[in-house]
């Protein structure tokens, strides 16, 4: 389902490029993935001695970073830092920005570790330069059923930084930065905009699986 925003035509007498006649739209899609109502687990038919003598070196080659380990509480904290496309869906963006100068269309995940468009929000036309980072920590925690078997539970905490980069066509310019935390089977929303987009994030589980299949 597809969430509209806005669309706008106008005839300004403003301040160079700006001057002359203004369309844009802009249309947000919420996300498609569906939040995970069950938690990341994984059994295997080994000691938890073993399994967790073979995790530690595992994760450390991957782009996980250890932070903290307790083989006494079977918990392994890990973190990862950078892009954040394959992790989370945060719906899809399109649109266009048009004036005497011509017409600019985009189109972009919201969850797209940069991005670039041109957006009319009245008074002002401005060119934003949008960037996201995700810090996730997961938890590993490591149980012992039986002897034999480890019962392996991940959860992860996402946290979303979005900075945009705003340079009005009147010369102007700005930084507007916002943070939203939510977590593996919990979807999170960034504060709505100037124009009353809400952008929605939900983890697709990526992350979760990409750990538990570093543990064998």
């Amino acid at each position: 389902m597809k969430k509209y925003i806005g669309q706008i035509g106008v005839c300004l007498m403003a301040v160079g490029a700006l001057t002359g006649c203004v369309s844009s739209e802009f249309t947000y899609t919420p996300p498609t993935t569906q939040p995970v109502r069950a938690g990341f687990t994984k059994t295997i038919n080994k000691s938890r001695d073993a399994v967790w003598a073979a995790a530690v070196p595992a994760l450390g080659k991957d782009f996980f970073v250890i932070n903290n380990m307790d083989k006494a509480s079977g918990l392994i904290n890990v973190s990862y830092s950078g892009d954040p496309h394959a992790f989370v869906d945060c719906g899809h963006f399109t649109g266009f920005f048009q004036n005497a100068q011509g017409r600019r269309d985009f189109s972009f995940d919201g969850s797209a570790k940069d991005a670039v468009y041109t957006q009319y929000i009245k008074p002002n036309a401005a060119n934003v330069q949008r960037h996201l980072n995700l810090d996730g920590r997961i938890n590993i925690i490591f149980e012992s059923p039986t002897p034999d078997t480890t019962l392996v539970t991940v959860n992860a905490r996402y946290v979303l930084d979005k900075r945009n980069n705003v340079q009005l066509f009147t010369g102007q310019s700005g930084v507007n930065t916002d943070q939203i935390s939510f977590g593996s089977t919990i979807p999170g929303s960034f504060t709505p905009t100037a124009d009353g987009t809400v952008t929605q994030c939900v983890a697709t589980g990526k992350l979760e699986h990409t750990v538990l299949d570093q543990i064998q």
